[in-house]
């Protein structure tokens, strides 16, 4: 009697691991579905296609390089949440079918991105410095070699370089790669000045403050306003577009930290949970 209340009880709580399983894939189900929303959107919504170039600009010389190189890293978005809503699909399934072939998948390939999550952990904490050493001289060579001005008008033809670097500075409120002393080597800009008084420009339009301009779209209505910060430097941003970005991702460090840290404990639970119900052979059978 013991030994059936037992086995009983048992089932019970392998019905519970069941249970448990679906929700946490229920978890990246959630999370592929926004991960794969995102980059729709990147690949759909025209004015991320501005910032293309800036991700790569060392390789870019036409838009439709730099939308190439803006397009892969959406479409590896796409992926990445085709990846985690197959895997939710895996582990549901497994669960509620009692399939353990799926569950072998599953807890195979959970095993295998948690690994490759720990290694990126590593590689991300002990190669930060070599990343900004590496990083830096290259933004530095996309604006020497690329950059021509910011766009007067409407229709104005810049490169994509120069559109990324503008379209960065106006957002972030940045100037060059580490500061306004990167466009002196911008050996194809030829700083010519449309509006008085003619004096030459030092920094890009796009490296002042144009309180005016609310948005991008904005931008070539109100460059007049920021003559004297462009043709003295007086009043530009001081900081570099790549000093803002590790700023901002410092801001939000805490809660990717936390996100991290949830995602983690429920991949874990997640392939214990599998591996403890693969291993009860006698209880595979459906909820």
């Amino acid at each position: 009697m013991a030994s059936g209340r037992g086995h009983g009880s048992m089932s019970l709580s392998m019905k519970f691991l069941r249970l448990l399983i679906c929700l946490f894939n229920m978890a990246f189900i959630v999370i592929g579905l926004a991960v794969l929303a995102i980059g729709v959107y990147c690949i759909k919504d025209p004015q991320m296609q501005t910032i293309g170039s800036f991700l790569k600009p060392e390789l870019t010389s036409t838009y439709s390089q730099s939308f190439a190189n803006f397009k892969a890293f959406a479409i590896a978005l796409v992926a990445i949440g085709g990846v985690l809503l197959f895997i939710g699909f895996l582990g549901c399934c497994g669960a509620i079918k009692g399939f353990r072939f799926l569950h072998v998948m599953y807890a195979v390939i959970l095993g295998l991105i948690i690994i490759a999550e720990v290694a990126l952990v590593i590689v991300f904490f002990a190669y930060q410095q070599q990343f900004r050493a590496k990083t830096i001289p290259k933004l530095q060579n996309a604006i020497a070699t690329y950059y021509v001005g910011t766009p007067i008008d409407n229709t104005t033809v810049v490169n994509s370089v120069s559109l990324s670097w503008d379209f960065a500075q106006f957002n972030l409120q940045c100037c060059g790669a580490v500061g306004p002393s990167d466009f002196v080597a911008a050996k194809n800009w030829t700083r010519t000045n449309p509006y008085p008084p003619a004096a030459p420009l030092l920094v890009p339009f796009t490296c002042c403050p144009l309180g005016a301009a609310k948005s991008w779209t904005q931008l070539p209505t109100n460059l007049s306003s920021a003559v004297n910060c462009a043709t003295t430097s007086t009043n530009a941003y001081t900081v570099g577009c790549y000093d803002r970005l590790v700023s901002i991702f410092a801001t939000y460090k805490n809660y990717a930290m936390i996100v991290g840290i949830i995602v983690g404990v429920i991949e874990v639970l997640a392939l214990v949970f599998a591996l403890l119900l693969f291993r009860r052979k006698e209880d595979y059978d459906t909820l």
